[in-house]
């Protein structure tokens, strides 16, 4: 399928690192309690059932014990405060059709909770962001969680569900199930969170034309680490609802970079108008690197 993605790759583009930015908060942050642990890249292995705040059971997406649409997969990725996160739901209710994924900040205020301030996505996370945003005036939507982290897995549960059919489900609460990536390869010099500031056109090779990406209009940010890459494009800025290019478009894969100019990335899912699943090192795209 074609998609803005693989318009991208026919120019180089520059990336540039992309400045932690405050998001403002009465609250006082917790500094380094669990920064470092947390960093990195995880992926949701199922859910964890609360009863009157006591983990009663544990549901696996690998055991059937969540009925979750067939090979889903939900990964995120912290980054320098940055957080990013993507699945491959498909949707079948809006003019785009991938999975869903969402890009902001976030920060600890104790040992026990971490709070995202979620500001652009793909697919409908990205439509929800760009509507409560514009409807509220604000420049982010915050999502408390209360969290517990071991060495190589974490929850994090964001408050209950009530239901006024049923009382008893009120004492009810579920958390999303996490377990750590491994590293894949040693760091490297494109290990962190990089935003697209421009554009590059050549032709016959020579650089014709330098465009500048506005992030008003459209926000395109990557995080690498250690071997795996996460990327999110949000284009609510620059289409309308009843598009399928407002949906964006992201995407999950592995990167291998031989320090030479030679970068490998290997996608393994997209979001957004991007309907693809690959097995990793499936789907290869190879691409010159010049600094």
């Amino acid at each position: 399928m074609k998609n803005s993605y693989s318009n991208f790759i026919k120019n180089i583009f520059l990336l540039i690192p992309l400045l932690i930015i405050s998001c403002g908060s009465p609250n006082q942050e917790t500094k380094k309690s669990y920064e470092d642990e947390i960093e990195g890249f995880w992926e949701r292995k199922g859910t964890i059932q609360f009863i009157n705040d006591i983990p009663v059971d544990t549901l696996l997406y690998a055991d059937g014990d969540i009925n979750e649409v067939e090979n889903f997969r939900n990964i995120k990725a912290f980054s320098n405060n940055n957080i990013m996160w993507i699945n491959n739901a498909p949707d079948n209710q809006n003019a785009w059709k991938g999975g869903a994924g969402g890009y902001g900040k976030y920060k600890i205020y104790s040992y026990d909770s971490l709070t995202e301030y979620m500001s652009h996505g793909t697919g409908f996370m990205g439509a929800i962001m760009k509507y409560r945003k514009d409807s509220l005036n604000i420049d982010n939507v915050a999502f408390p969680f209360s969290v517990k982290l071991n060495k190589d897995s974490y929850y994090q549960k964001g408050g209950r569900l009530p239901d006024n059919n049923n009382p008893g489900f009120e004492s009810q609460s579920f958390a999303e199930y996490y377990e750590r990536m491994p590293e894949i390869s040693k760091k490297t010099k494109f290990d962190g969170v990089w935003k697209r500031a421009y554009e590059i056109s050549y032709v016959n090779g020579i650089p014709v034309d330098t465009t500048s990406v506005p992030s008003d209009v459209v926000l395109d940010v990557k995080i690498m680490r250690n071997g795996r890459y996460m990327y999110q494009v949000d284009q609510t800025g620059l289409f309308d609802q009843s598009k399928e290019e407002h949906g964006g478009f992201g995407g999950y894969g592995q990167f291998e970079y031989d320090g030479k100019g030679n970068f490998i990335e290997y996608n393994e899912f997209s979001s957004g108008i991007g309907i693809n699943n690959f097995g990793p090192k499936e789907n290869a795209q190879y691409i010159k690197i010049s600094f």
